[in-house]
């Protein structure tokens, strides 16, 4: 509509003409993107003091309109929080607590499970070859426990029992979590045990407990981390103070597989999902069943910084091992990052 146009059909008389002013003056400053994205995040934050169980499908929904709305691939500095894509063995994402201004503190010993089963975004260690320790994530459908998602996060991060047999626990077993206090954006989590490992596994230990609880309550950014009430007993590092997530780049792996599983049966073409990075964001994938390989493809995520991407491969009935990589960018060289095992029944 032009303005002309405008003037004509509001300015008639005096109240019209000063409510065409207005809207004209507020249509001029107006960024339409901007103003939609607002829009998009105030519904997400809506989204996020919901219980855990209907968090998947709004979370999702509203991740993909910010995307198409910013017209570029969406950046995952905290994947888990709602500032990128996410995924769980049902492909939802992983549920928030809306945590008090006031200090809460959540029983101590032996939490019992008081609530329905959540995604809890657990993270991981491995030791990838030539690079050292890297954090991966999965996500575990668990019956919340009293006291929370960052109880029942760490509860299960302590367990060791990673779905993936390449994922481990920094955590010496046994390891109990004794309580959790929130204030502002602090969690302070007391740990009856410290690790025993050199500077780097003893880094990324602190580090996959930093993720995993602030991937549990995204009001949370940093962590006070206690032994047995005290600063932890440290040969390498001073943790007295407040943790916050290192670089994500530093100490997350550069590949990870979201889909599919491990251990599950798909049906063909089989669906590849993964996150990741790397020189020109590309990602090459493999195939094998055995030690033979049957199929390559690649993707492309982002260049220094994470997204996601997906593909499909189609295969005949059988068990196969997905591998995900990244190459040097200097020769052709390739870094292996994950893999799957998987059956297409």
């Amino acid at each position: 509509m032009s303005d002309d146009r405008f003037r004509n059909e509001w300015d008639d008389d005096e109240a019209g003409a000063r409510l065409a002013r207005v809207l004209r003056e507020e249509a001029a400053g107006m960024n339409p993107i901007d103003d939609g994205l607002s829009v998009i995040k105030d519904r997400v934050a809506e989204q996020e003091h919901r219980r855990a169980a209907r968090w998947a499908v709004p979370l999702a929904a509203a991740a993909t309109v910010v995307a198409v709305a910013v017209g570029a691939a969406l950046l995952w500095p905290r994947d888990d929080d709602g500032t990128g894509p996410v995924a769980s063995p049902s492909g939802s994402t992983s549920p928030s607590a809306s945590t008090s201004p006031s200090p809460s503190t959540s029983p101590s010993p032996s939490p019992t499970a008081t609530g329905a089963p959540i995604a809890a975004a657990v993270y991981y260690v491995a030791d990838v070859e030539g690079v050292g320790p890297r954090l991966y994530r999965e996500f575990h459908q668990v019956p919340e426990l009293e006291g929370g998602p960052i109880v029942t996060a760490v509860t299960e991060m302590l367990k060791d029992d990673a779905t993936d047999p390449d994922y481990s626990s920094m955590w010496p077993a046994g390891t109990r979590l004794l309580s959790v206090t929130t204030s502002g954006d602090t969690a302070t989590v007391d740990l009856s045990q410290f690790v025993s490992l050199g500077a780097s596994f003893e880094t990324a230990a602190v580090q996959q407990l930093v993720y995993t609880v602030t991937a549990a309550d995204r009001a949370v950014s940093q962590v006070r981390l206690l032994v047995n009430g005290a600063t932890p007993p440290s040969g390498h590092s001073d943790w007295s103070a407040p943790i916050r997530r290192a670089d994500p780049l530093e100490v997350q792996a550069n590949v990870w597989i979201l889909q599919p599983l491990e251990g599950t049966t798909t049906g063909s073409p089989v669906r590849v999902r993964v996150l990741g990075t790397g020189f020109e964001g590309n990602v090459p994938l493999k195939v094998f069943r055995g030690s033979t390989e049957v199929a390559s493809t690649f993707v492309t995520t982002m260049m220094g910084g994470f997204a996601e991407a997906s593909t499909t491969i189609t295969l005949p009935a059988g068990r196969y091992e997905l591998r995900a990589y990244n190459d040097s960018g200097k020769d052709a060289s390739l870094q292996l990052w994950d893999s799957k095992t998987f059956t297409v029944g």
